[in-house]
């Protein structure tokens, strides 16, 4: 199995960037994610640094996060298409941590009444529970928070997401998912990163969920665009989704409704008026992050209701 390694990484989504591997598709290959930065570590509990410290380091840029493991070039996938990525097994590091700076998209600072400042929590990460202090363990729920391909025209810092994907932070990008991004040059270009152990909705923190770092399996191909496909898509066993990266939010709601309309219409055959009409019975909708530059909403029909 081919190996992809985080000895070069990018902090934006660019056609420009050096291709650095090259997988075919149809075929696993695994992919090693970098931790972000998180706080210094000689803030750190001194039980913890000498591990927090075995995968990040202080000199790792603390204002350009989700570094991204190379730019993963795909055979035989060509601009114009769109590239199916499945979520194999993902294995997290045994450290994680999450930061708060004070003010966020979903937590701004002049919400007086209930400021907090700044803080950071790390933890350890035992077999698959997160140590959140002597009393509590939570199971992790482990996400790539960010899977996307170089944008049409420019580079993007890894922030942002939108139609070419990116920092989506989406807990459905797990095990067991594929997500399915427009391709806009040959090749795909294809950029991993910023794996958490578990994510609330909102990523309220804006310094993660619980942000580590490990490997995850990766399979790849590429197909025919769907008719009216514009924003990535994902689906699982159970759901087909829709997402759209917008601010407001309320826009990428909008966007990610008119993105399920068409595919239910194109690939089912449930006309529009039907369609919608069954979305507002059955539709499941919410805010995944209110953190990055724009914010992502996600859209989820459970294919039980597809006839």
């Amino acid at each position: 199995m081919k190996k992809i390694s985080k000895e070069i990484l990018y902090r934006e989504h660019s056609p420009k960037n050096k291709i650095t591997d090259k997988v075919n598709q149809n075929e696993w290959f695994q992919v090693e994610t970098q931790m972000n930065r998180g706080p210094d570590s000689n803030l750190v509990d001194q039980s913890l640094v000498d591990i927090f410290n075995k995968y990040r380091d202080d000199s790792m840029p603390d204002d350009r996060g989700n570094p991204s493991s190379g730019c993963i070039w795909v055979n035989n996938s060509n601009k114009g298409e769109i590239l199916n990525i499945e979520i194999g097994d993902i294995e997290t590091h045994e450290i994680g941590y999450t930061k708060y700076r004070g003010s966020t998209g979903a937590f701004p600072s002049y919400i007086e009444s209930s400021i907090i400042g700044e803080v950071f929590k790390v933890v350890q990460i035992i077999d698959k529970q997160i140590v959140w202090n002597d009393d509590l363990s939570i199971p992790i729920k482990p996400m790539i928070g960010m899977v996307g391909l170089a944008p049409k025209h420019e580079a993007r810092s890894n922030s942002w997401a939108g139609d070419w994907g990116g920092n989506f932070d989406i807990q459905e990008i797990t095990t067991g998912a594929t997500v399915q991004i427009p391709i806009n040059h040959d090749g795909s270009l294809l950029h991993i990163g910023d794996m958490h152990a578990i994510q609330g909705d909102g990523e309220i923190s804006g310094g993660g969920g619980i942000e580590t770092g490990g490997t995850v399996l990766i399979k790849c191909h590429s197909s025919l665009r769907p008719l009216g496909m514009k924003w990535p898509r994902i689906i699982n066993d159970d759901y087909i989704m829709t997402t759209a990266q917008a601010r407001p939010a309320e826009d990428g709601f909008r966007i990610g409704l008119s993105e399920m309309l068409l595919w239910l219409e194109n690939d089912y055959g449930i006309d529009k008026k039907e369609g919608f009409m069954l979305l507002a019975q059955v539709l499941e909708a919410r805010v995944t992050q209110f953190v990055n530059p724009t914010y992502t909403y996600l859209l989820k029909l459970n294919k039980k209701y597809i006839y």
